[in-house]
Parts: C-alpha cells; structure tokens; sequence
C-alpha cells in the first residue's frame, strides 16, 4: 500500500515553491504555490486517506488524528509544532511535516517538509548540535485508519462498497438515563433525588398493585412529575432499539354503568429491546476479556395521544418574559403609588411570568421564576415597568428591555412510523458510505470523499439549512469512534426558495442517496426533524428502529378510572413504567461470572457490624441489619489509623462510626447477588397474577412482613401501605432489589385464568367487573408481538427489575457527585452562587464531559484552580505591577510604557485597558493569539476568560467554530459576545472543550504521579513558569484534602 513517504519526490522537482496558504494548484512565480499543512494533506491523500484539508492549528485538537506517544513514534507519523519557538529562538513556528526517523532517546529526527530555502528534508531535536534551527515537535500524530481506503479516490463522489472495516474494539457501554427529568430539564444527579420526587405517588408502585396483584412497573403522574403533562418527555431509559409501539389517535373511551359515562384513557406504548454488555475485564487470569451480557426491554405504556400534541387551550401558559437590560426597578405597587416599596434591580435574564397588566398599560405585576431579582426570590411577586404604547418598555437607547419567552411545544418522539425531513444544523452534516453490516451497533460508514475546484479532496458536507429525508423505522445505532450515533440512509432534497443549500465545498452533484447522522437531541444535535407524520394509529406496529438513552418516548396520557362501586371517578395523568428481561441467563448475571471489579464500589457491611467512635469516645456503634454504602459516600478519616467514616439508618435509627479501610470489604456494582438482588418467585406455578404470601420464599416474607408496620399499621397488608414504607430508606433499599418473577400483565385476555381472582374480588360490583374487564382486552398486547419483536417463548413469563433501582445500577462510572461544599475547598474565596452554577453545569454531564472518576476530577480542578485562582475568578484581572509587566515581551521593550500603566500601591491604579491593548496586541505583543493593532482594542476585548482563561481573537475563534461539535445546535459566537464567557455556564464550558479536545482525560486516567501533573500542564501551557503551584494544588487535592474521593 502506498504511504504518505513513498509520494514525496512530487513536491522536490522544483516544480513547488513554498507560500503560507498555498494549496498545491495556485501559481507564484511560475511554480505551484503549497504550505506545510496543505503538503501533508496531499501526501496523505495520495495515501488513501479521506481526510479534509486542515491547518495546523486545527491539526493539533483534531479528530482524524490520534496522539503519539514519543516513544511509540515511526516512520511516516506527522510532527507538529505549535507556538514554539526555534532552538536559536526567533518568531513562534506553527508547522508540520512527515517523520522520516526519530530517536526517543536523544529526540532528534528527520522529518520530510522543511519548507525552507535548503533540503525538503531537516533535522530537530532539543540542541546543538543535534539540531540548530528546528526544536523538537510539540506534538506528534498519526493519521486513523479508519479514514483510508487504500488509494487515491476517484473524483467521482457517488458511494462505493463500504470496505471492510478494520477489527474493532469493544462495542461502547449503553448509555442510561433516568425515565424523566427535572421541570427545568435537568436530569437527576442520583437515585436518591428521582426516589424522592416519586414520593408523590400514592399508587402504581412496584411488585405489590390494587387488590393484591403483581405489579410490574412503576406509575410516573402529574403527581411526581407534573412536568411531563406538556413540558418535559419520558425519556428512554438505556439505548437501544424499537421493537414495537401502538399510537392511539385520540383517547379510548370505556363506558361504565346504565348512563354509559364515558372514560378516556391510553393504550398508547413504546417496547425497546436493549442488550448490555459489560466492559471486558482487563486483569490477566482466566477472566480477562470476560463480558456480563443480558438482554432486557423497557416498555413505556398510556402515553399520550397523537391528537393531543397540540396544545389545548386551557393549557396555553401565561405569558412569560426574559429581561435583557439590567437595573429596572421591582415595587410592591407601581412606580409613586402610596406606600410603594421598592425592592431592587432586575437582573439581565430574570424570567418573570405576567400576573397582571395593570390600565396605565404600562406597569405589570409578575412573578419570578428564575434569576435575580433584587429582595425577592423565586415565586414571589413584583410590580415592574412592562410596556410602552404596547411594545416592551425601552431601556435607554431605545432598544426593547424584554424578550417573550414562547412556550415550548412538545417533543414528537423519533421512532414513530413513517418519512421524516429534517434540516442541517450546526456546521454541517458530512455524507457518509453505509456501514458493513446493517445491524445495532456496527461501524459507521467512512465519508465520501471527492476533490474540490482547489484539487484538495474533502469529504462531502451538505451545508447548515439543507434538507434530508429518511425513513424514521430504519435508523440504526452506528458506532463512530468512541461514540454511537443514531444514523440513517438519506436523501438530499433541494431547496425551491431561499438560500442555496446542498455541498459546502464541492461543485459536484449530491449523491443520490448516503448514509448520515440524524440525531435531533442535544447534546448530538445534527439535524431538526421538521415532520414525521405517522402513518399507522391504533394498532401494534412492529419496528426495528434506533433510540438512544435519553431519547423523548412520549408525555403522560389522561387516566380515568372508576373510583368506587357507585361510579365515582378519578383522574389523572400517568405513564407507567417496566423494565424486565426473558434472558435465560439472568441468574448467571447477577453472579458477576465475567469477575469484573471495576465501577462503582459498595462497602458491605453485615449484619452485626461493629464500628468505632472517633476519640476520645471509645464506644462502639453496632450494625443490627446487612447494609451496602457506596464508597464515595464513605468519608475518609485519619489519625494514627487510616478510616472510613460511614453513616447507615439502621433499624430507623441514623447510626455512624468508624471503619477500618485495611478491613473494610468491597463489592463492585456488577455483583448484583452481592448487593443483594433477589429473584422473587412463587412456589406454586399456576399463579394467578394474585400475589399469594403463603407460596413465596422466607426472605420474601420477611420483608413483606415489614410493609403494614411500616405502612398505615392498620394490621393488614394492602397496596395503600406501600408510599408509606416506601420512604424508609431500609425498607425501601430491599424492596427495589427484588427481582419478580411472574406472568406479565400485558399477555393474558380478561377471560384468562391470570384474572379469574379479579371476578370474585368485584362479584358485587358487576358494573365495576364489565368496565375492567373490557379496559384488559384493549390493554393488552404481547400475542400482537411478531417477528423481530417477539419476546422470548411467547408465554409471557419474565422477570421484572424495579426501573430506577436497575437503572442506577448500571449507570457507568464511580459514581461521582460534584456539591458546593467540595467546590468550596477548591476555591475557599469563591462566590458561593457562581459555584453553585458550576456544579449545575457539570453534575448531569460528567460522564460526557470525561469527568467521572475522582482523579480525573482532581487533575482537572489543579489545573483549574491555577488559571482562576482561589477567588474563581472568570475574567483575567490585569493589575500588575510595572515590574511584573516586564515580563511581557511588548512592556520588556518599553519600560516607561509598563511604569506609565502599571499598578503602584497608594499612587495609581494599573490601566488595566491599556495594558491588555498593548501586551496581547498582534504586532509588537504577543503575535500568536490573533489579535490586531494595540488601536483595534483586541487585547482588552479578548482578554482571558473562563476557567482556562481562554485568550486571543484566535483562540476565541477556534471556540466558536469547534463548539457545535460538542454542543451541537448551538451556534454561540464568541467572537461577537466575548463576555459570554465570564457566564459560569460557557467559562466551564470552555475548559471542557480543552479537557475533551486534547484528551487530557487519557493522561489523568495513568495516575497521581507528579509526570501526569506536568504532562497536563504542558498541554495547557507548555512554557508556564507554574508547574510546581500546579503540582502542589494536585497534591492538595487529591492527596491531602481528598477532595472528591
């Protein structure tokens, strides 16, 4: 196979000239005009490779390169050298060239695109006489395979046979996600605070139903999560794919009784099948490569209608508004009316929601719903200036002080049958070859590549607002690099009006059909469905189609129900909820036989447990019941004995104490039977449905035992006992590790057998039967499941996991939380509220963003904690002394300039303004951030911001450009609105995108070692004078202070 060497006698025939900017086809002087970065892109090219044009600042985060480890360098990888100066010094050199050789030992090399007056080929090393001009390389590249294809391309773009892609390894762990989310979308940090919302519900919990019977899900209403009436979806609870789903129309009716009342309900649901697979285990033994594997379903049921997306008039909100300006007044009355209070300023992105207009038509009361507002807090009422000759009142200027918040519509769900048409968003959307294998979970097809007008061959993009259209039924899960991605075959629909759309940088017609991604959902917002109309309602439809954890499944149907024997009824909305599995291999599974010992990590502590007060007490604290403490929750302590302080509510009473770490015995998260998950199964095996104590095992009845005292203790076990015992979190811990095994509610006709014990509970109430009785038939839906959405033998026999209990389970990672109070270590002086933001940014995202170990966390926060200071200080402050100025390269040349400038303690303030201007300014300042003239106030306006104290018009640039592909359908400038960044949102923002760009998560998962504190730094800022301050804050963190351990 060609490589990128073998091509470059090409580019030493004298027939090429060297010019910053030059593509290889331009003429200068009679000869092809080519620069570095566009030579090293021909040459691999010319290699097979379909990787677009980049220079080399963007070379050094990119995607389609992976980093080299200097000692793991050969021949034919690709040197990069950014921002560093040559070994005799001289102006900073951004290049790259191909490594002809390299020697780790000594650094020295030859790489092949000096550029320069003399040979093709040079040498670099670290000094004379190893090299005198070129340093050694700051970086080194190697391009991914996956992007080959072993030649050059054709110029024709229409796709080829996928080639065989290469082996690949493990597949990505499932993502999960907790079945619905915060009425601000937020999700969940943990299971405790999703247990305590749906502390709401007084029916619908797990395993124990109305009359006694098997309950197999939980209930999800407007009780717990009045959200997900109109504002917030269900949400998928692991990726995977839709096996089937019924859509009804409008609501069901039943009818009850003589006067035939009519109720309305939904049979509307979602079944996704999803197959786990652990990590591989990495120790060497007999286990090593070992995977746990089970296949499960989450079903989803009396989801809302399709009639009923649009929102009704009664449920149309009060206007609402978001304040742009700051400083307008909140009163207790309007402005000089008798006794009016005035409270305070308004502050730029208060959310108020409007009350009242009041006749002057210019004053209204509102209400806060979130932001500042100065002597009120959220909920409370103000009178505020509204509106002037019926627009938003002017701030000064003229300009609008508000805008109107429009009230979301709801999410339709993806996995509906039938066409989509979805448009570009973000950068673009790059057309891809199909995968190898059109199954869950293969490889993604390469990009097709075809050369531009310039010669350079590029993958093909269609452009941001273009249109594509794809069958909604066969989007598959397809893995590309490290992530997996919904993606379809698709079809480009050109534009009839408006702006131009299709390719972005290629004349040559868009193929006629291409695979692509097509995720609508941030934070992998690709595109945005415009319609997906279904074309079938009422009826099971089998499918076949990708979803990912987090996915919207579909909002809270209306549930009527009867509520007595007369005819009463009770309404609410409520989705209900499963997770369950016919995998014949459960058992095997929950005995962790892959021998998997990483994750997150539980202390067990049985029963009869015995731990230690600290001194001077010398009691003891002794455990009466069995309990499990996940470790991060376990607080380190020391004295001459390294501890674990632990706290448990044990037998109703919150005991803690002290655990030696030398004894302490842990088990990891995959050892369900460990942690005590149980299968619950009843002894007699023609089980009617109805929950019978009598032919359940011992341990089962212990705890059922515990309900009524735990319950309302009115002597007798009911359903109506379970929301009280419930909010025990002993009792609670052991009920939700139950694993039922029993008939499904959804298989059996209300005529079954499973239901003959419903007829003798209501042979009174023959209305009450009837109505029951026909709400089963309609409800049902298991013998409707064929083909690829059969579950297991047909006989409906499966094992139910409590939803949340499973989910929290196998969520990834140690388990992290980030608090204030940790953050307040970090940063003592810190504002308390800015952190507080800083903590709502991360805690979701922490798996995302690469942050969900403690070490990790620990790497990431010394780095942090330099940049920002203890004060967590968001923008850069530039009060130096005249002698501290100096050391920038513009006032070391012009000493009277940092004098007249500069800070002096009792005489001047520094000129903090004219300082940036002149020190970071691009002509006799800092050259490399891309800043104009001291005149074009660049300095200043891009001066360090965020937590890594982003710096430069260049760097600013580089963020606005490369944001939408972490964040994707956010298109913030940052260039335009620099002070965004001082937002504790974006300042946190920027430092992840650093963090997860330069994959600095790599190094910090090789250790604590001091090397790995300096190899991150170095990434930040290799030539800093504070890689000892950055040491010392690691160490305090993670060694002393423990912060997030």
């Amino acid at each position: 196979m060609t490589e990128p060497l073998d091509l470059k006698s090409r580019y030493t025939g004298g027939d090429y000239i060297y010019k910053m900017g030059g593509n290889g086809s331009t003429l200068f002087q009679g000869k092809k005009a080519i620069d570095c970065s566009h030579m090293v892109n021909l040459l691999l090219t010319g290699a097979g490779y379909s990787i677009p044009y980049e220079d080399t600042r963007v070379m050094n985060n990119s995607t389609y390169y992976t980093t080299v480890l200097p000692q793991d360098v050969k021949k034919g990888d690709i040197a990069l050298w950014i921002n560093i100066a040559p070994v005799r010094g001289g102006a900073a050199l951004f290049h790259t060239g191909i490594v002809e050789d390299y020697n780790p030992v000594t650094q020295a090399g030859h790489f092949f695109g000096a550029q320069s007056s003399g040979n093709a080929t040079a040498v670099f090393g670290p000094r004379p006489p190893l090299s005198y001009y070129w340093p050694v390389p700051t970086k080194f590249l190697r391009a991914k395979e996956e992007f080959r294809t072993g030649g050059t391309p054709a110029p024709a773009p229409a796709p080829a046979p996928a080639p065989t892609p290469a082996p690949a390894g493990p597949a990505p762990l499932l993502n999960f996600q907790y079945p619905f989310r915060k009425a601000d979308g937020k999700q969940f940090t943990d299971a405790d605070e999703i247990y305590k919302a749906l502390e709401g519900e007084a029916s619908g919990h797990y395993l124990l139903g109305s009359n006694k019977f098997w309950h197999g899900g939980i209930h999800i209403s407007d009780k717990s999560a009045p959200q997900c009436v109109s504002n917030e979806p269900i949400r998928c609870m692991a990726d995977g794919e839709v096996v089937a789903y019924r859509l009804n129309q409008d609501y069901l009716e039943s009818t009850f009784g003589d006067n035939e009342k009519k109720l309305k309900y939904s049979n509307s649901f979602c079944l996704v099948r999803h197959e786990y697979k652990s990590p591989p285990n990495p120790d060497e033994g007999p286990n090593k490569g070992k995977q746990n594997k089970l296949n499960f379903y989450s079903l989803y049921m009396h989801l809302l209608p399709y009639d009923r997306y649009a929102a009704s008039p009664d449920e149309i909100p009060a206007p609402r508004i978001s304040m742009i300006a700051s400083g307008f007044k909140a009163r207790s009355d309007i402005k000089d009316a008798p006794n009016c209070v005035e409270y305070g300023a308004i502050s730029a992105g208060a959310e108020i929601e409007i009350l009242e207009e009041h006749a002057d038509q210019i004053h209204a009361k509102g209400k806060l719903i979130k932001g500042a507002v100065g002597g009120r807090t959220e909920g409370q009422e103000f009178w505020f200036a509204y509106k002037q000759n019926g627009a938003p009142y002017p701030r000064t200027g003229g300009a609008p002080s508000w805008n109107a918040v429009v009230p979301p519509e709801r999410t339709r769900p993806g996995y509906w049958k039938g066409k989509v048409r979805a448009v570009v968003a973000g950068s673009g959307l790059t057309l891809r070859q199909p995968p190898a294998s059109l199954t869950q979970g293969a490889e993604s097809g390469v990009p097709i590549s075809a050369p531009t007008a310039q010669g350079a061959t590029k993958a093909l993009v269609l452009c941001t607002n273009s249109t594509i259209e794809f069958d909604s039924g066969k989007v598959l899960n397809l893995r590309l690099g490290d992530k997996t991605l919904r993606m379809a075959e698709c079809t480009f629909v050109p534009s009839t009006s408006g702006p131009v759309t299709g390719l972005k940088e290629h004349t040559v017609p868009v193929p006629s059909s291409f695979w692509a991604c097509v995720e609508d959902v941030s934070p992998n917002l690709f595109v945005k469905w415009q319609d997906l109309i279904p074309s079938v309602f009422d009826e099971v439809v089998p499918m076949g189609t990708a979803i990912k954890a987090g996915d919207p499944i579909g909002y809270l149907g209306l549930n009527e129900n009867i509520s007595g024997p007369n005819g009463g009824v009770s309404s609410k909305y409520q989705v209900h909820v499963e997770i369950f599995s016919a995998d014949s291999e459960v058992e095997i599974f929950l005995k962790n036989q892959a021998g998997l010992k990483d994750g997150k990590q539980y202390i067990h502590l049985p029963a009869a447990t015995i731990l230690s007060k600290k001194a001077p007490q010398t009691d003891t604290v002794v455990l009466s019941k069995e309990h499990f403490v996940e470790l991060r929750k376990a607080v380190a302590f020391k004295d001459a004995v390294d501890w674990y302080e632990i706290t448990v509510v044990d037998n109703g009473e919150s005991k803690t104490g002290l655990l030696k770490k030398e004894s302490a015995k842990l088990i990891s998260q995959h050892d369900w039977e460990l942690l005590g998950f149980k299968i619950v199964k009843e002894t007699n095996q023609t089980s009617d449905g109805f929950l019978d104590i009598d032919d359940m095992p011992d341990f089962f009845k212990a705890i059922y035992s515990d309900l009524d005292k735990l319950g309302n203790n009115d002597g007798k076990v009911t359903a109506e006992d379970l929301p009280i015992a419930l909010k025990n979190l002993e009792f609670r811990e052991h009920w939700s590790k139950l694993i039922a095994d029993h008939p499904t509610e959804w298989k059996s006709k209300s005529d079954a057998p499973k239901w003959s014990r419903l007829s003798e509970l209501l042979e009174d109430s023959p209305a009450v039967l009837k109505h029951e009785k026909e709400r089963i038939d309609k409800l049902i839906f298991w013998d409707d499941l064929t083909g690829n959405a059969k579950i297991g033998d047909g006989g409906g026999v499966v094992k139910h996991f409590h939803p949340i209990s499973f989910v929290c389970n196998l969520m990834a990672g140690v388990g992290v939380k980030l608090t204030l109070a940790m953050l307040k270590k970090v940063f003592t002086t810190g504002d308390s509220s800015k952190l507080q933001q800083l903590v709502d940014e991360l805690n979701p995202r922490l798996a995302e963003y690469k942050l969900d170990t403690p070490l990790r966390l620990s790497h990431f926060f010394a780095q942090v904690r330099i940049e920002v200071g203890d004060g967590y200080a968001l923008v850069e402050s530039l009060s130096y002394r005249p002698e501290k100025l100096t050391k920038f390269s513009y006032f070391s040349a012009r000493p009277e300039e940092a004098d007249l400038y500069g800070y002096k303690p009792g005489i001047q303030s520094a000129n903090q303004v004219e300082i940036a201007n002149r020190a970071y300014n691009g002509v006799s300042g800092v050259t490399d951030l891309g800043n104009g003239n001291i005149a074009s106030g660049d300095g200043w306006k891009y001066r360090g911001r965020g937590l890594k104290q982003l710096t430069g018009r260049y760097n600013y640039t580089q963020f606005t450009s490369l944001y939408p592909e972490i964040w994707p359908g956010e298109n913030t400038d940052f260039v335009s609105n620099p002070d965004l960044l001082e937002e504790p949102k974006y300042a946190a923002r920027s430092a992840v995108f650093f963090w997860l760009k330069n994959k600095l998560y790599e190094i910090a998962d090789k250790g604590e070692a001091a090397e790995f504190v300096n190899a991150i730094t170095a990434k930040i800022n290799r030539h800093t004078d504070s890689y000892g301050d950055r040491r010392a804050q690691f160490t305090r963190i993670w060694t002393n202070e423990k912060i997030f351990q």
